[in-house]
């Protein structure tokens, strides 16, 4: 079993659903998880929005200065912005003719470029991407190769191969995916039984030692032809869903078969 495991981290400005359950930030709960995946000498790939180096510019900087962890894009504001929702209600009011999440080409070139210059000033060359809520569009690919992106995480689903599009490397979250599968905060039995959400990995929710067995499996089904699999296990989430626990069992797990690579390690 070879993993590449990744988590995403948003600035807590957004105000999202998971960051009204959490007592700190989700970047301090990144660092929690860096230093477990630390303690049994696993790295993490962490998609961290801009915003994050601009609300919490210490704490991201002593992300960004462990030895184990590769820091990558996760656009800069997360679609929030008054252009993400005009462009987006554009989209929807056009059948997707016209607009997209990501803003018009201009913006969306300018935000992928303010992000890495805001990683830039924490000493950190990214050059792996993952959009928020793996949104993108036609632009998107060529914008990120142009910026000296080499790795792209926006594709979801069990048969999905790494592969070369567009000048980089796809590696798809191959594994199902923590904050759709999980039990955590808001995400309760009752809210999973009354949502109507089915991904690549079907609709279900388990507890978090079960989603790890499950995480498992999924792994070690893959050959070394199929490259590594990549896990996707949102540091909020897993503090969310029971301290941790689930998380540093999986690491544990990674280090007795000593098989996990950080994201721009991935060949095709």
């Amino acid at each position: 079993m070879t993993v590449c495991i990744t988590g995403d981290v948003h600035h807590m400005s957004m105000e999202t659903r998971d960051q009204a359950y959490l007592d700190g930030t989700e970047v301090e709960a990144a660092i929690e998880y860096a230093e477990i995946a630390a303690d049994h000498n696993v790295p993490v790939t962490l998609f961290c929005t801009g915003k994050c180096v601009a609300e919490e510019p210490d704490r991201m900087a002593r992300l960004a200065a462990m030895d184990n962890v590769e820091l990558g894009g996760h656009n800069y504001w997360a679609f929030t912005t008054p252009v993400h929702r005009a462009w987006r209600a554009l989209e929807k009011a056009t059948g997707g003719r016209i607009g997209s999440w990501n803003g018009p080409r201009p913006f969306q070139s300018w935000e992928i470029r303010r992000t890495i210059d805001a990683f830039a000033d924490l000493g950190v060359d990214v050059t792996a991407w993952r959009d928020h809520a793996y949104r993108h569009d036609s632009h998107t690919a060529a914008f990120l190769a142009e910026y000296g992106i080499t790795h792209f995480s926006d594709v979801v689903g069990p048969d999905e191969p790494v592969r070369r599009e567009s000048g980089l490397t796809v590696v798809p979250v191959n594994t199902p995916p923590d904050h759709e599968h999980v039990y955590h905060a808001f995400r309760t039995p009752e809210f999973v039984a009354e949502s109507d959400f089915e991904g690549p990995f079907g609709a279900a929710s388990v507890e978090p030692d079960e989603w790890r067995e499950w995480v498992i499996d999924a792994a070690t089904e893959r050959t070394p032809e199929d490259h590594p699999a990549t896990v996707l296990a949102h540091p909020a989430c897993m503090y969310l869903a029971d301290g941790f626990n689930a998380f540093e069992s999986f690491c544990e797990q990674v280090t007795r078969d000593d098989a996990a690579i950080a994201m721009s390690e991935i060949g095709v």
